[in-house]
């Protein structure tokens, strides 16, 4: 039996928030097919290609590998080679222009599959890394909007090597608001947007494709958006093709933090839980390791075992217990309890209430 999508979304999200966050330390690297519009875009414009992505000293036959992946710091070198070539400030605008689904892989499929905007935005900043892990991704909630900040991780992507991103970061802002339109409509536009880098030749074009206020010269990338444009339900949203997509973006997630040790133990009692026997020296020996050489590493990142398994079944719990097509039966064997009165006294542990009454309460308040 699969997991359902909503409870695996948010189990991810442990998985790829504090435990994914300023480990790796190697140069920071973004997905191919980001400069694969930048080639489109140079093609149409019938420049040499090929030319300016071998003096950016990246490879143009990865583009065609949808899961390679290209050193920032030579991304940023291209985009500033290509707007030289040009002499357009508006390239970054028109490169952006070409997004589409499969230019973010799963995350891109995923995202338009979300149940609402928020959802969406959620999904993006929980797997922002997958597309830039030189960046950091949020989504912040206030009484009356959101904002959705995207800002670089300084420890692996430094000012000095950050310098002159001004294309990328235009193409950027473009391709989360065409993103958002396909989900709410051509008509739809944020509240305001802020943008990392002065005003320039190009200002006029990113504004017009906006069509919002924008505020310049920041140190991060900010949407603003209503709370009833990020709440509404969309009729789109199918969640056994974000569950789909998600398992595919936790895959390559993984492969990103391969020395975090956490990543692997989640990964395993994921696929494990289902079995109603997960045992600690199982998963160390499915890792190659042995039970006490895995405690010694989790605990060196700050967890252990158990609480990587009750964090999960926790999670995982609380958003189960609100999908009414699952039994509680179901949700017990799902989380790996070998009995349906095991979970409910571990349910009454972690929130006071009974699955049953939880539900019901929830459903109320609905």
């Amino acid at each position: 039996m699969s997991f359902p999508a909503k409870g695996l979304s948010l189990y991810l999200s442990t998985l790829t928030g504090q435990h994914f966050q300023g480990v790796n330390r190697v140069p920071a690297s973004t997905l191919s097919s980001w400069a694969r519009l930048v080639w489109e875009e140079l093609n149409a414009r019938q420049l040499d290609a090929n030319g300016i992505f071998r003096e950016a000293e990246l490879n143009p036959s990865k583009l065609g590998n949808a899961v390679a992946r290209f050193p920032v710091a030579n991304m940023i070198q291209l985009w500033n080679l290509a707007q030289r070539a040009c002499g357009d400030d508006g390239f970054g605008v028109s490169t952006g222009q070409r997004w589409n689904a499969t230019t973010f892989h799963a995350l891109g499929f995923a995202w338009l599959a979300s149940n609402s905007l928020g959802e969406a935005l959620h999904r993006m900043a929980r797997y922002g890394a997958f597309l830039n892990d030189g960046l950091e991704y949020s989504l912040i909630s206030e009484q009356v909007r959101y904002r959705f900040r995207i800002s670089r991780d300084e420890a692996r992507l430094p000012q000095a090597q950050y310098k002159g991103a001004e294309a990328s970061t235009d193409a950027g802002i473009v391709a989360i608001l065409k993103m958002c339109r396909q989900l709410l409509g051509e008509s739809f536009s944020p509240m305001e947007i802020t943008c990392p880098h002065p005003p320039n030749g190009g200002a006029i074009l990113l504004e017009q494709v906006a069509r919002c206020p924008i505020h310049y010269d920041k140190d991060y990338i900010e949407l603003v958006f209503d709370r009833q444009d990020i709440e509404r339900k969309l009729t789109s949203g199918n969640d056994e093709l974000t569950q789909a997509h998600e398992q595919i973006l936790l895959k390559h997630m993984a492969d990103l933090q391969q020395d975090k040790l956490s990543a692997k133990v989640q990964l395993a009692i994921l696929e494990q839980l289902p079995s109603g026997n997960v045992k600690e020296t199982d998963i160390a020996s499915e890792l190659g390791l042995s039970s006490r050489t895995m405690q010694r590493r989790l605990l060196e990142e700050g967890v252990n075992f158990q609480g990587l398994l009750q964090t999960a079944r926790q999670k995982l719990a609380d958003q189960y217990i609100r999908d009414e097509k699952l039994s509680i039966s179901e949700i017990a064997y799902l989380l790996g309890f070998s009995e349906q009165a095991n979970f409910t006294r571990a349910f009454k542990r972690w929130t006071g209430r009974s699955p049953t009454q939880y539900r019901q309460e929830e459903l109320l308040a609905s």
